[in-house]
């Protein structure tokens, strides 16, 4: 908790990871590591409102398995906005997660292929990862019983 006063309680929760993996005999890149990456949490409580703002972030990703023809990836960053009230036993939740409709791409997502030909085949390069999700907004009813 970083601050209580008149307004509500006022926090912040952080993650950060990252891995680090090399095959030691070929001196390739394992596959599917997780570039540098974390999020960090804004939260706020007041009565029986919850709010939070967070941010998700990923660096590029250069470190790939040539051997598996891993995609390259740009870095990221992501606001996602959350909301909830609770009443009794019920708790109704609210939420926008990609508020600002970022395109980015899945570190850990593979190959593309699902539009056209991806694989390498008549000079059409294998190169286009998964995208991520754009915005969306959510809603959810939870009752306790």
């Amino acid at each position: 908790m970083l601050a209580k006063t008149s307004l509500g309680e006022f926090g912040v929760r952080g993650l950060m990871n990252y891995t680090r993996g090399e095959n030691k005999k070929t001196g390739d890149d394992l596959y599917n590591i997780m570039p540098l990456n974390g999020k960090l949490t804004f939260t706020h409580q007041y009565s029986s409102w919850s709010n939070a703002i967070e941010l998700v972030g990923a660096t590029r990703k250069n470190d790939v398995s040539s051997v598996r023809n891993e995609i390259h990836t740009k870095g990221y960053f992501l606001t996602n906005l959350r909301t909830s009230y609770t009443w009794k036993n019920i708790r109704v939740d609210l939420g926008v997660e990609n508020l600002f409709d970022r395109l980015y791409y899945l570190p850990l997502g593979g190959a593309y292929t699902g539009q056209g030909m991806t694989m390498g085949i008549n000079g059409i390069p294998y190169s286009i990862a998964v995208p991520g999700m754009g915005r969306s907004v959510y809603a959810g009813l939870n009752i306790k019983f």
